[in-house]
């Protein structure tokens, strides 16, 4: 027999635009307190690279800390450089006339940095410049250590190559003389104080077969998009040992995995806001959760975006975590095992959080094909719609207040008391549940109790 679905309202998608802070507080009603958070890039000591090249020419740098290799204005090989002054970095490029590329490289620096990199950084690259790096080994210890960076429309290519970071030493067993402070927001759910990798301002950053790892916060990062920015990885090994995620994608953020290895201590990815992750042929395992969706200081329509294909995936807890914003997760032929359910919607508890006020949003989607997974899909956010697209798919779990969504080619197993709404045209046969469990599902014909397949019950209304 076929139930009628009933037609699902969704709100239109609305082209994403940047809001200054002073525009979230206008529109979440709150009153501005004036400037938080860290300082912004350049402010603090002044910080001198070992080999800094700018507009395409070297200029003076901290030789002091330079212990071989051939440097040139275009190119350097073999470089050693080693430093224990957090004010002194490796190797800088700036300058749109600057294309430099730097060849069997080892760096080491320690002591605290700044900010997000740039100079400080053990490889960085700003305004408009170029910077490639192969078969090159950065290691830096310390307070916002940043081991590569990309900043000001720049580009960064990694070949061949390890680059970590380990920041500070932090949590129970860190010595007394640790440093205190410098950690992740809360709502991270991380510890550490350190990136490895973070790019920023309209740049884009490419790692080709490297291994890219970190003691905590964040290997892969990115920040102040500026509207756009864009890092890739491919063949990459990218690991957070004692806490941290493995990627992050702030507003206006792309990120793209190809053939990777992700073994992270927490997530796979964080996605905050309008902004995307894709992986494509990896591995993924994960401390908690494949993915943590959120959005702070921002509109209510954001839209994050996760991406996966032919991937084998392994998560401590949920795999899609979503904190009060709406997402579109698509999984095609993808081998998932969770610790906990497939995804979870909540409202965001966080202070800085998006906030709806009763306005209308684009909702939560997920999005299965031709694969088969077992977990359940807990809808629990009050402020947004969701709904679940099964093509070709078969689901194994719980469904709690979401729309269902499949086609001919598509199977549901409910394994313990479920709600849905059909939004299609489905057959009974199609949806099964064992003796004991109950499916309360709203449709627009075939109003009835039907007994299942497998002893389970059915109650359409």
């Amino acid at each position: 027999m076929k139930l009628t679905g009933k037609e699902l309202k969704i709100t239109p998608r609305v082209p994403y635009e940047p809001i200054e802070p002073w525009e979230w507080f206008q529109e979440n009603g709150i009153e501005d307190k004036g400037p938080g958070g860290p300082p912004p890039m350049g402010d603090g000591p002044k910080m001198v690279p070992t080999v800094y090249i700018k507009d395409g020419k070297r200029v003076e740098g901290n030789d002091a800390s330079l212990y071989g290799g051939v440097v040139g204005d275009t190119e350097a090989a073999d470089l050693r450089i080693v430093s224990y002054d957090g004010a002194v970095g490796g190797v800088y490029a700036e300058g749109a006339g600057t294309d430099y590329t730097v060849e069997g490289a080892v760096i080491s620096l320690s002591g605290d940095g700044q900010g997000l990199g740039e100079k400080s950084a053990g490889a960085g690259v700003s305004d408009h410049a170029k910077l490639t790096l192969k078969d090159c080994l950065i290691d830096t210890w310390g307070l916002s250590r940043t081991s590569t960076s990309a900043s000001g429309g720049s580009v960064l290519k990694v070949y061949d190559s390890i680059i970590t970071s380990h920041g500070a030493p932090y949590g129970e067993d860190a010595p007394d003389w640790a440093p205190k402070g410098q950690t992740p927001p809360a709502p991270l759910e991380i510890r550490g104080n350190n990136r490895t990798h973070c790019t920023v301002q309209n740049s884009y950053s490419y790692f080709y077969n490297s291994l890219i790892t970190c003691d905590g916060w964040a290997a892969l990062s990115t920040d102040a998009s500026a509207g756009f920015v864009y890092l890739e990885a491919n063949d990459c090994k990218v690991v957070s040992t004692k806490s941290g995620y493995g990627a992050y994608a702030d507003w206006g953020c792309h990120d793209v995995f190809n053939d990777c290895k992700f073994d992270v201590a927490c997530q796979g990815a964080i996605i905050a806001g309008e902004a995307s992750v894709k992986w494509t042929g990896s591995e993924i395992n994960c401390g908690t959760y494949l993915a943590l969706m959120h959005c702070v200081m921002g509109r209510h329509t954001e839209v994050g975006e996760l991406t996966l294909t032919d991937c084998d995936v392994k998560t401590g807890k949920t795999a899609m975590e979503v904190h009060g914003q709406n997402v579109i997760v698509k999984m095609e032929n993808c081998s998932v095992k969770t610790g906990g359910a497939l995804m979870r919607t909540c409202k965001n508890a966080d202070p800085n959080a998006a906030r709806v006020n009763g306005r209308p949003t684009p909702g939560d989607e997920l999005h299965l094909k031709e694969m088969s997974v077992t977990g359940d899909i807990l809808h629990e956010d009050p402020e947004r719609d969701c709904r679940v697209y099964l093509t070709s798919a078969c689901l194994t779990g719980r469904i709690e207040n979401a729309a269902l969504v499949m086609d001919q080619g598509s199977r549901w197993y409910a394994t313990a008391d479920s709600s849905v709404v059909l939004g299609c045209d489905v057959e009974i046969a199609q949806i099964d549940a064992p003796a004991g469990v109950v499916i309360q599902a709203a449709a627009a014909e075939g109003q009835g109790e039907y007994e299942l397949l497998s002893g389970g019950k059915l109650i359409v209304k």
